[in-house]
């Protein structure tokens, strides 16, 4: 439930210091609202990203009901879809940009989701943990241009432009 939860951070703190501040990127997130939850998450935090993987189950639940109109949960926009497609030999990853519908029927709604495994893996990177305690944050050798990475009470923050640097004051 990380993405869901990541979803309510960034609308809190978009509400509390702008919209111009606040970007978001979610891996596999479930429904959160109804339409009209995501048309006012779409106004307060435009700058987001949901990525969605192969068959990934989460990203259905819960199901999405086009007959319910405003009754049914329904996803805010822009969906990044991650599949591949094997042909012969040949693997190609592709990343599907899909419509600011946020249901859009050709991206990961156009599949059934029923894959665990396609939510414990984004970009080739395995997400899951083997027992308790064993979560461990991830950082790839692209983030060494951060320098050092600052945390505060536990959150991780990393600057878009590295060569910026943010006094907690102003977080």
């Amino acid at each position: 439930m990380g993405g869901a939860l990541a979803s309510f951070c960034a609308l809190d703190l978009s509400v509390k210091w702008g919209s111009h501040k606040v970007q978001l990127i979610t891996f596999g997130q479930p429904r959160v609202g109804n339409p009209a939850f995501a048309e006012y998450f779409n106004e307060q935090v435009p700058r987001t990203i949901r990525v969605t993987h192969e068959n990934d189950i989460v990203p259905h639940l819960p199901p999405y009901f086009y007959y319910l109109g405003e009754w049914t949960y329904h996803h805010f926009a822009r969906e990044v879809w991650l599949r591949e497609t094997i042909v012969g030999n040949v693997v190609t990853r592709n990343e599907t940009v899909c419509d600011c519908s946020g249901e859009d029927p050709t991206c990961s709604r156009s599949v059934y989701g029923r894959s665990v495994a396609d939510h414990l893996e984004y970009y080739g990177v395995n997400l899951h943990a083997d027992s308790r305690g064993t979560c461990q944050f991830v950082i790839g050798t692209s983030n060494s241009a951060y320098g050092d990475i600052l945390q505060v009470d536990g959150a991780i923050i990393l600057s878009r432009y590295p060569q910026e640097r943010y006094p907690v004051e102003s977080i």
